[in-house]
């Protein structure tokens, strides 16, 4: 269970009202299985996480998202117990602090990178066998939670194969049984279907929803795929080492409710675009294929959509959690160049 141990490296401003509000929603989560708490790390002067706070609530899927370099692996190692915070808590399981409870904290997680971890010398069926065994299961019940998961997970006749040979989304799913041998309460799962086939990514979700909805179990997953970050009951947004969101997919979406507008241009696209970010009342203008996309200043989308009516024809738009996501990074990074220049 070994994380990326590469430190973040994106700088990282301060952003304490985003991180506050994140607090907040997080407040309202009824059953926390596990609470984050004014988490930092430092790396000499570099701050890879900063001041962060959040619930992560049992038997859902909770969503962790970001851009590389944002704080999201060097929190999972903190979360994981793998990593000291420079300052802040973590705690859950009844009791349990990450920090004073680690070998009790760790026996409770269950980990899937988004590197291969198994021995590619040993077949799937050794793998496991050895995981298992470091576990603590006993040779029985660990034969039998083998056969379950390579029924579960349509690998069967693959344990006697060698996991050199496997191909990316029979490896992710050998992975993915090594991770789950335990039964434990929280899984961990690092881009779990970067690089796997659609099919390959609705089998692993479909685990996914089971585990989280028939036996319980607690799921934090980061991907780089909007249509499974939809798919989470709960997320959180991270930039720079900061939450610059937190809640339901809907709640994060609902931000550009009634300001998406968008506009099939009757000349060239890019032209569009470019004379729509010059308006004043256009907080962001982005093309979508050859349609343009523009969100106006909040309470402006009327005015903007009468400036736009010389670009082509306009008509409302449901934004999309991709929407959202790029239009909270691209303003907080415009709210971190005036600030910059302020200074």
């Amino acid at each position: 269970m070994t994380p990326d141990a590469r430190p973040d490296a994106r700088p990282n401003p301060a952003s304490a009202d985003a991180n506050a509000s994140a607090a907040g929603a997080s407040a309202a989560t009824a059953d926390a299985l596990v609470s984050v708490r004014n988490l930092t790390r430092r790396f000499g002067n570099f701050v890879a996480v900063n001041n962060i706070s959040f619930d992560i609530p049992r038997g859902q899927i909770f969503g962790f998202l970001g851009p590389n370099g944002c704080g999201k692996s060097t929190s999972i190692r903190m979360m994981t117990g793998l990593l000291q915070p420079t300052s802040g808590s973590i705690t859950g399981f009844g009791g349990l602090d990450a920090l004073k409870d680690t070998e009790r904290w760790k026996q409770r997680l269950g980990y899937m990178s988004q590197k291969f971890s198994l021995y590619t010398d040993l077949t799937v069926q050794e793998n496991l066998r050895f995981f298992g065994a470091v576990y603590g299961l006993q040779p029985r019940e660990l034969d039998d939670r083998i056969a379950t998961l390579a029924k579960r997970l349509k690998f069967e006749k693959l344990l006697r194969a060698l996991t050199a040979g496997l191909s990316t989304g029979q490896r992710q799913r050998a992975s993915l049984a090594a991770a789950l041998l335990h039964s434990p309460e929280l899984l961990f799962l690092d881009e779990p279907t970067g690089g796997v086939d659609p099919r390959g990514r609705r089998l692993f979700w479909d685990l996914i929803y089971e585990l989280a909805a028939d036996r319980g179990m607690t799921v934090l997953v980061t991907t780089h795929y909007m249509d499974e970050a939809e798919q989470c009951d709960r997320l959180v947004l991270m930039l720079a080492g900061n939450v610059i969101a937190a809640g339901t997919p809907h709640d994060i979406k609902s931000g550009l409710d009634g300001r998406l507008i968008e506009i099939a241009p009757s000349g060239d696209p890019f032209g569009a675009m470019n004379d729509a970010q010059k308006q004043a009342s256009v907080e962001d203008a982005y093309l979508y294929g050859l349609t343009l996309r523009v969100v106006s200043a909040a309470g402006q989308r009327d005015t903007v959509a009468h400036e736009l009516t010389t670009l082509g024809q306009v008509r409302n738009a449901e934004p999309s959690l991709e929407d959202a996501f790029v239009a909270l990074v691209r303003k907080r990074e415009a709210e971190v160049g005036a600030s910059q220049r302020h200074d």
